[in-house]
């Protein structure tokens, strides 16, 4: 499903990520950990079309992404993208965060969809209210209905529970675990919390790890 060759990131004449590989399975979900600095999220930017490759490919459902010949824009990916601060348009409702990728279908086909995600994350009846009014778990299954309105292949977590607590994060990377499963939707989740990926994942590494292919095969 997502297959990620050699490849090398540079910034300022030096690599952030270099030969670099990685294989997931459709409907896989899996954890990278490691400390700020060390590339996770720049792996993210690299797969989402954030930052270029300096060498090597990354191709979803078999079609190129990005290598030395070709890349594809961002917003042709086919890949969603939860971030540490959840990122709500504040100006917007909770529906209308739900609905702001969905610009290709139509008035009931989007109302439809967005129905269908507020069900999915149990906030039914709260398509009206704004992201200050929701608690931050709240806020967080939002984001991840944005994410996943489209129907993506691939869902990125780039630490998306850092800002709460530990019972709240822990108890959100089940429920999100539980929601991916569902949509049968991949994802990679970056995170400094092994616990977190031993919820949500179904294996995980530490970035040098997952150089030498030595992953943590979870019971989640």
């Amino acid at each position: 499903m997502l297959k990620i060759s050699d490849i090398q990131v540079v910034y300022n004449q030096t690599p952030i990520l270099d030969q670099f590989n990685l294989d997931i399975e459709a409907g896989e979900i899996v954890g990278i950990l490691g400390p700020s600095g060390c590339g996770k999220s720049t792996l993210l930017r690299a797969i989402a079309g954030f930052v270029e490759l300096a060498k090597g490919e990354i191709c979803l459902n078999n079609a190129c992404l990005c290598n030395c010949k070709c890349f594809m824009p961002p917003e042709k990916r086919g890949v969603g993208m939860v971030f540490q601060d959840n990122s709500l348009f504040p100006h917007l409702t909770v529906a209308g965060n739900i609905a702001f990728g969905l610009t290709k279908l139509n008035k009931t086909e989007r109302q439809n969809r967005v129905n269908e995600l507020l069900t999915l994350i149990r906030l039914e009846g709260m398509g009206n209210r704004y992201p200050h009014e929701l608690s931050g778990g709240q806020q967080q299954r939002v984001a991840l209905a944005r994410a996943l309105a489209p129907k993506p292949s691939l869902i990125l977590f780039d630490e998306p529970f850092s800002s709460l607590d530990k019972a709240l994060s822990e108890h959100l990377a089940v429920e999100i675990r539980q929601l991916l499963k569902q949509q049968k939707t991949a994802a990679i989740l970056v995170t400094h919390t092994q616990r977190e990926a031993e919820l949500m994942c179904d294996r995980y590494a530490g970035l040098e790890d997952v150089y030498a292919n030595n992953w943590i095969e979870t019971a989640a």
